[in-house]
């Protein structure tokens, strides 16, 4: 199998328009948050953000593959004590745009600054959030599985035939597939 790299340099907002439709396979970004670098991004405020980052999920959207994913690393932003709800309110857009949220992954920070308010933890993770085109994207999970430890002798004789069935009809029905085109 042979894999393709390209790097483009540039504002995502002009490059993906020279882009072609159903082109990528995958696609991960971690856009600037909510009002933070402020001096490197200029900053967007978190009620405006939805309206800011549609535009770029619709071309991203375009120019993935049917069976491409699509990976957005984000977090909320902290105003008045509370987290704000842009992130939220994103993901309810970019499904209203056709996409499908089909899986949510975490980044645990192991190395995250430490917590500076009263009523609040440290910020030790963000969010992954994947989404998907169609329901029958490309995923190798064995790729990813690591052994599972002695443990699950005991633990997986006691499942039901049922349990040990793969439902087919679900998000994923790809798992297991040969992942190459």
């Amino acid at each position: 199998m042979e894999i393709t790299t390209n790097i483009i340099l540039g504002d995502c907002a002009e490059e993906l328009i020279s882009l072609k439709k159903n082109s990528i396979d995958l696609i991960v970004t971690s856009p600037p948050y909510a009002n933070q670098r402020s001096n490197s991004y200029g900053g967007i405020h978190p009620d405006k953000y939805v309206e800011w980052f549609l535009p770029i999920t619709k071309e991203l959207l375009r120019v993935l593959k049917p069976t491409g994913t699509f990976i957005l690393n984000i977090k909320e932003r902290v105003l008045n004590g509370e987290r704000h709800t842009y992130v939220i309110e994103l993901i309810l857009e970019m499904r209203k745009q056709g996409w499908l949220w089909t899986e949510e992954f975490m980044w645990h920070k192991k190395n995250c600054y430490p917590g500076k308010w009263p009523n609040r933890f440290r910020d030790s993770w963000e969010r992954l959030l994947q989404f998907n085109k169609n329901r029958n994207f490309k995923m190798n999970q064995e790729s990813v599985m690591i052994p599972m430890g002695n443990w699950s002798n005991g633990r997986l004789k006691n499942l039901s035939e049922t349990d040990k069935l793969r439902d087919k009809s679900k998000v994923g029905s790809g798992f297991g597939k040969n992942v190459s085109n």
